[in-house]
């Protein structure tokens, strides 16, 4: 006989899907399909811009990383609003505002430098990692106590693997221009005593909050990466829960509250990034990308309805 297995539901106070995408395709579907149209438009850039460009390393990292973290990023913010996760979007749409001011302050000044700086950090990463297999190294020997019990720390595989990464890793940053910014990588480490900085650190920035005071983007900085940093980390109580006099009310798991302000803040900043791209790989291409944004997008982007939620779910304190 078999067994039907039947699973948990949910309960709907917290978490009512069917209702809440009933919601967000009532209340936001012109926006949703600008997110999905300005996503695809992404997808065409990075290739266009690409074959534009000299195909130098500045170009493999503006274009075919970040741009592309950018685009992917935009990508997980459609499919979670799609389904009413708003709250949860706010941590693709961080990595969005994050990238986006990378690629501003390398496209800014020094844009080569930059790109070196940033490429050899992770190729120093990988070494790291690299080296962590390798017995004897002091790598290995500060992570022996922390994977101890990882089997494929021990896997013969992974150990030549590991060499022969190592191997092609130190013969890249042989290279004169490689070895400049990875010994500028070591004297930041010696300085701090915890290893490499974050990649932008040997040119002078000490954290994001600088490159975008630099590129002029504080504003963005401090209201909107900071709320959603805000939800990363969890350290917003009234995200979660609200306390009042005898009750505690929980917020709905997935809600359209705060959509209005997500989406127009990760749409703008999409829209500036490419415009930033298409400036500097396809200029002549700019009159074309502002039509589009009159005719297709402009509409969605400036007229976003605004709802207000009553929640109910209330807990007794004890």
């Amino acid at each position: 006989m078999d067994i039907i297995k039947i699973g948990e539901s949910e309960f709907p106070p917290l978490l009512d899907k069917e209702k809440t995408l009933g919601d967000v395709k009532r209340a936001f579907s012109a926006q949703l399909e600008m997110l999905r149209d300005v996503t695809n438009y992404g997808t065409n850039l990075i290739p266009r811009c690409y074959g534009s460009s000299d195909k130098a390393l500045k170009d493999i990292v503006v274009l075919a990383i970040l741009l592309r973290q950018v685009v992917a990023m935009l990508d997980g913010v459609e499919l979670l609003v799609s389904n009413g996760s708003v709250h949860t979007a706010a941590l693709p749409a961080r990595a969005l505002f994050e990238v986006s001011a990378y690629i501003d302050w390398i496209l800014s000044a020094d844009s080569e430098k930059k790109a070196t700086y940033y490429y050899v950090h992770n190729l120093r990463r990988q070494r790291r990692w690299a080296q962590r297999f390798q017995q004897g190294s002091p790598e290995a020997t500060a992570f022996a106590a922390l994977g101890a019990d990882l089997p494929s720390l021990r896997d013969q595989n992974a150990i030549d693997q590991a060499a022969k990464t190592l191997k092609e890793i130190d013969r890249v940053l042989s290279q004169t221009a490689f070895a400049v910014a990875s010994q500028a990588f070591d004297k930041c480490a010696a300085k701090s005593r915890k290893g490499d900085k974050a990649w932008y650190a040997p040119l002078g920035m000490r954290s994001l909050s600088g490159i975008a005071s630099a590129i002029g983007r504080s504003a963005e900085y401090a209201i909107f990466y900071s709320t959603w940093s805000e939800t990363m980390h969890s350290s917003n109580y009234a995200q979660h829960v609200r306390v009042g006099q005898g009750t505690v009310t929980f917020e709905p798991i997935r809600k359209l509250s705060g959509f209005r302000s997500l989406f127009t803040s990760t749409a703008a900043t999409v829209l500036n990034t490419y415009r930033k791209i298409l400036e500097h790989y396809r200029p002549g291409e700019l009159p074309a990308h502002f039509r589009k944004y009159r005719e297709n997008w402009q509409k969605a982007l400036m007229e976003v309805p605004t709802i207000k939620y009553e929640v109910t779910t209330r807990i007794p304190t004890l």
